[in-house]
């Protein structure tokens, strides 16, 4: 558990994340409007609906947008039984915590145990992470507050208890999406991984990645590890490319993921496609790698480009809604983002009080649920089952490629 002195850090860090968001705010959506995001919706009794929300920053502050847009609508449209619903927001700032030398797991459990006994939050939303949504689901269970993650997708995350859900697909179909990729689409019959060593997420997929791509008939022919804070992947990326592979699936995250793929293209030399998860789903990626990045493919939750019928009506209202307000498109954190958050309101709906047990019940019953994304419901482990978009980056741009259903 923090000191109150971190604990303090941690708040004003969060105190000065949010002044460009509002400015942001008050320029893009307009007075009338960003009063309405910030003002709860009133109540008889000045009681709220808190909803805690726990994310990365500043690289996943659009998932915080698309939660920020259900609190909004959900509130337009009376809140829950007219009681209002209140984000109560909680960042990760994971490279100052790494800079600093300060335990992210301490943090995230801080936080967490912040949000639940202090704030007094009716159910939790995120976090992004695997790593550390496996600490807050723990946490969550011990309290019994219901919880659904926005983009962890290792398995593992929801092994807690019955209180913790996903909104997002798991690696274990991520993975395997990506590896019949690479030997369908692609043609690829060798395949090099570069794994984040001692993250949940990256480990898990990459161990999956490389299960479905040897039993679909390819060759893992180099495996390689790095840790968070590297900028030298000089030896990772030569045994590389002394493999030859194919393809070289990459399941890192920013800031290490560009500089691994500008490394590799542009002082090494490797010519093999370059395939990700959805960390690659991060709008800090393309800005950060350049053209480095261009002919890589990588899994999504969603993809604001795919064929409207695919989409559906609700998603359609969910882009246009998300870009009215933000003046940008959404991607898969702000998708997720914004279904967590919805999912907790359906559920607060449908139950009979405000008790945890009651909110809990009411997820997992969920059934047909149609937001940013699609959830048929979820399953004896608390899993969703949903597409997965494949995306290809063409000329500094992200372009759906295809869908592939589970």
């Amino acid at each position: 558990m923090p000191n109150q002195r971190f604990r303090r850090n941690g708040r004003g860090f969060i105190a000065w994340l949010c002044v460009p968001l509002l400015l942001a705010s008050f320029l893009f959506a307009g007075c009338d409007q960003l009063q309405r995001l910030l003002d709860p919706l009133p109540s008889e009794d000045g009681e709220a609906a808190n909803i805690g929300f726990i994310y990365t920053t500043p690289n996943r502050n659009n998932s915080r947008y698309g939660a920020e847009l259900a609190v909004n609508e959900s509130n337009e449209e009376g809140g829950v039984r007219g009681t209002p619903i209140e984000l109560v927001p909680h960042g990760i700032p994971t490279q100052r915590l790494l800079s600093e030398n300060v335990s992210d797991t301490e943090y995230v459990a801080g936080i967490t145990e912040e949000l639940i006994t202090k704030d007094g939050v009716t159910a939790i939303a995120g976090p992004n992470r695997s790593t550390h949504a496996v600490i807050v689901g723990e946490i969550a269970q011990r309290y019994g507050i219901p919880m659904i993650t926005t983009g962890a997708t290792n398995p593992r995350v929801t092994a807690a208890g019955k209180f913790v859900f996903m909104a997002a697909f798991t690696d274990d179909f991520q993975g395997k999406v990506m590896a019949q990729f690479a030997v369908e689409d692609l043609e690829a019959k060798t395949a090099a991984v570069l794994t984040h060593a001692g993250d949940v997420y990256s480990e898990g997929l990459s161990k999956t990645f490389i299960a479905n791509f040897t039993s679909y008939g390819g060759e893992v022919v180099a495996e390689q590890f790095y840790m968070a804070g590297d900028t030298d992947f000089n030896a990772q990326l030569t045994a590389i490319t002394e493999a030859t592979p194919d393809v070289v699936f990459s399941t890192g995250f920013i800031p290490e993921l560009p500089l691994v793929v500008r490394q590799a293209r542009e002082e090494i030399g490797i010519t093999a496609t370059f395939l990700g998860g959805d960390s690659w789903d991060n709008p800090g990626l393309i800005p950060e790698a350049g053209s480095a990045v261009d002919g890589s493919f990588f899994s999504s939750p969603f993809s604001v480009k795919a064929d409207p019928d695919d989409l559906g009506e609700d998603a359609q209202r969910f882009i246009s809604a998300y870009t009215g307000m933000f003046n940008e498109a959404p991607d898969g954190g702000a998708a997720l983002g914004y279904d967590a958050v919805r999912l907790l309101v359906q559920a607060m709906r449908r139950a009979p009080d405000l008790e945890p047990t009651a909110i809990r019940d009411q997820i997992a019953a969920t059934s047909d649920y149609s937001g940013a994304t699609l959830i048929s419901g979820y399953d004896e482990n608390r899993h969703t089952s949903k597409s997965a978009a494949i995306n290809h980056i063409v000329d500094g741009e992200v372009q759906f490629y295809k869908l592939i259903e589970p």
